[in-house]
């Protein structure tokens, strides 16, 4: 009788145990990773696809303070943070990272000017790729109207 009771309640935890990990393993599924930006990866990633004119006329350091001062005025906006913090709404989010593609431009190009930089066409060139970089690694992207990532 004894090993009935046992046998009763090894089949219960192992039910239990099987609908906990099931019910965690769905909900991990449905989460998005968290995108993880690596600047050396990203320079690295961009500079091999550029165009040949652009590399012939800038260097792997221009990429990087190019990219730098893009993410900098993702950050000064509201679009980006450091560190796993908290971003801005969903629709800041949205719209900063949209519809403001060619105030970024600007001020990327100005900086850029200012600065004795790379000219205007290269850093186009450089900030194009780093928008295709920042979707590959799921950055950016398209927003689904419940808030969940389109596929």
């Amino acid at each position: 009788m004894e090993w009935v009771f046992i046998s009763i309640a090894a089949v219960a935890v192992v039910v239990i145990a099987f609908v906990a990990v099931g019910r965690t393993v769905g909900q991990l599924e449905a989460e998005r990773n968290p995108a993880v930006y690596d600047l050396n990866a990203a320079v690295q990633w961009i500079a091999a696809r550029l165009p040949e004119e652009t590399t012939a006329r800038i260097s792997y350091d221009d990429v990087a303070l190019l990219l730098r001062w893009h993410l900098d005025w993702f950050q000064e906006i509201g679009v980006a943070s450091r560190y796993g913090q908290e971003l801005a709404t969903e629709e800041a989010r949205v719209d900063g990272a949209i519809a403001q593609d060619e105030a970024a431009i600007d001020a990327i190009v100005a900086k850029s000017l200012e600065a004795g930089g790379p000219d205007a066409v290269d850093v186009v060139c450089v900030l194009d790729m780093q928008m295709r970089y920042l979707k590959k690694i799921g950055a950016v992207g398209d927003v689904a109207p419940n808030g969940q990532p389109s596929s």
